[in-house]
């Protein structure tokens, strides 16, 4: 599913540039190649490359866990004490078994994980498959196009066509704008993060900057996702407290510019929702359809506001 929403999101992001061409007689699929070919040549290559860094840094990371391990159990205990002295009638015993447990479970769920994404030929056949589905499903998406809308089109009665062209065009140019405003922002965001940390000396900071960007693709809660391993690497570091500090003024800092600048002028613009209501549908998509219900929620509501918006215009 993944790879077919990529394929969607580059399909939007390229359609312009491939109708400009198409406008002045070339051919669609010769310019859905010209456009298409430079992402199937570089995207592979990109690809290689940060999947080499990340796996360089995840068997660093694996090596340090016991140690990270130690690190949260002994803040712990000076925690749990600082509480006793201030009279707080609480269970060392009791709070050192759960955040072991918590520990636990967190350490598993990376191990499993880990072991998903490495399964020998398995893994490689999967990667595969994601680089060759990709860009062939974004051209299937940029050459289909006029299949896709006589479908859509032929859903609604002879004399309403015309307008449903209108609606398939206004509806167009939201998603790309949508689609667009996101993977620059995934960009920005993923480059502010691993590039500050990498300034402040913070390890890991390419795995940490990858998973900022890729989470920024949820909004609001991705920021939250990408957070939380950031706060378990800060405990690596011989000064944990100072490296948590750190982490903590880059994560903070970022969310300021992007709540209040980046989104703002990025996605507020590609896709005119109010914050407020991005927040909404976010909850509401994942309760009833989980995390596919919270990735696919922005690109629903866009599609029914257009639909919406067509409807009460035209009363049809």
């Amino acid at each position: 599913m993944i790879p077919f929403i990529v394929g969607l999101g580059i399909a939007y992001i390229l359609a312009p540039l491939v109708n400009f061409l198409e406008k002045r007689k070339i051919p669609r699929v010769i310019a859905i190649l010209i456009f298409l070919l430079p992402v199937i040549a570089v995207f592979p290559l990109i690809f290689i490359l940060i999947i080499s860094g990340l796996i360089e840094e995840l068997q660093g990371l694996i090596e340090k866990i016991p140690y990270a391990v130690q690190q949260i159990q002994a803040y712990s205990g000076v925690i749990i004490n600082k509480l006793i002295e201030l009279g707080i009638d609480i269970d060392p015993n009791i709070i050192a078994s759960t955040v072991t447990s918590h520990l636990t479970n967190i350490i598993s769920g990376i191990f499993t994980t880990i072991g998903q994404i490495g399964k020998g030929l398995g893994g490689i056949v999967i990667v595969i498959y994601n680089l060759v589905f990709v860009p062939l499903s974004a051209f299937l998406f940029l050459s289909d196009r006029e299949e896709i809308n006589d479908w859509f089109r032929n859903l609604f009665i002879a004399k309403d066509r015309k307008r449903i062209d209108e609606f398939i065009d206004k509806l167009n140019i939201s998603l790309a704008r949508f689609f667009r405003g996101s993977l620059l922002l995934m960009l920005i965001v993923g480059f502010i993060i691993g590039f500050t940390l990498w300034i402040l000396g913070i390890k890991y900071y390419l795995l940490l900057g990858v998973i900022a960007g890729v989470c920024n693709i949820i909004p609001n809660i991705g920021y939250i996702l990408s957070f939380v391993p950031a706060i378990l690497i800060g405990f690596l570091s011989p000064s944990p407290l100072v490296n948590l500090i750190k982490i903590a003024g880059v994560y903070v800092g970022e969310q300021l510019l992007e709540n209040f600048f980046l989104g703002p002028v990025i996605i507020g613009r590609s896709s005119k929702l109010h914050p407020v209501v991005v927040m909404i549908v976010l909850i509401l998509g994942g309760t009833m359809f989980g995390f596919w219900g919270v990735l696919l929620a922005v690109p629903a509501t866009i599609f029914i506001r257009e639909f919406l918006n067509y409807f009460l215009e035209f009363n049809l």
